[in-house]
């Protein structure tokens, strides 16, 4: 990341260190960080989490000659997914963490991927070392509400080929809650539905926009339940559990805000114009 890093995303950036540390000494075999999509209630965690992962890449229609970039891919684990799931010619990740960077960068080369799986640490709004119309497919799942999303929207459009696809798993405002992002500066990036549509159709046409409401807020109460069964009892450093309980606190919000149509978290698929 590069030293003119805006200060929030440098502290995005070791928010996501800390997760990072917390989730390799805890062991995990799957290290996601999304809160899921929920087909069944005999689905773990795990399973629901995955399978978030599952509907984006439908939804991206991904064909073995293609170029994926992947934006803020927490751990990988959603990429190793990929490559275990579905062809393509290879993938592009770019991440603001330097450790889920190294963390999947290694794991790549030990699983013999990293001809066909490369991690950088970089800004979504910036995309270094991506050329213009260089890529086919652009996923962005649970991340974008932490992007200033108007330079994002043109980056992104920028590295996309011709006709090439975004594709976001999305968490925004409702529509009523305008007022909320004029008046509370650290909610603009998470911005409404229809403020952040405003931007990207500058860039893209809206080829679908499914609300994931029903699907998605269980997955978010869970995630609110594990980390106050684990964080506090798990020989975490100080600094991780301050930061793992904010996400609870926050996961919290969501989850009440989607049971009422307070947030929305939306399944999009753009195209490039």
């Amino acid at each position: 990341m590069s030293v003119s890093a805006a200060p929030l995303t440098r502290a995005i950036g070791r928010q996501y260190d800390l997760f990072q540390t917390s989730l390799e000494s805890l062991g995990k075999q799957r290290k996601y960080l999304n809160y899921g999509y929920t087909l069944s209630g005999r689905q773990t965690y795990e399973e629901r989490q995955e399978q978030l992962c599952i509907e984006v890449f439908q939804a991206a229609d991904i064909r073995k000659e293609d170029v994926v970039l992947d934006v803020g891919f927490g751990s990988g684990e959603q990429d190793f997914l990929l490559a275990r799931t579905c062809e393509f010619r290879r993938l592009i990740g770019i991440n603001i963490s330097e450790k889920q960077v190294q963390y999947a960068s290694r794991r790549a080369r030990e699983e013999s991927l990293d001809d066909k799986l490369s991690f950088h640490l970089g800004e979504a709004e910036v995309l270094h070392g991506v050329e213009a119309s260089s890529v086919d497919r652009l996923l962005a799942i649970e991340c974008a509400f932490y992007f200033d999303r108007p330079r994002f929207y043109r980056r992104a459009a920028e590295a996309l080929k011709p006709g090439g696809l975004a594709v976001l798993a999305d968490i925004s405002l409702a529509d009523r809650l305008t007022f909320v992002t004029r008046r509370a500066k650290h909610l603009r990036r998470l911005g409404t539905r229809s403020s952040n549509r405003k931007q990207w159709e500058k860039y893209f046409i809206t080829r679908s926009l499914r609300s994931i409401n029903a699907w998605t807020w269980r997955g978010a109460q869970m995630t609110v339940l594990q980390i106050l069964r684990i964080a506090p009892f798990s020989g975490f450093s100080g600094a991780e559990v301050r930061e793992w309980m904010k996400m609870a606190f926050f996961s919290q919000l969501v989850a009440l805000g989607l049971r009422l149509g307070l947030v929305r978290y939306d399944l999009i698929v753009l195209q490039k114009r």
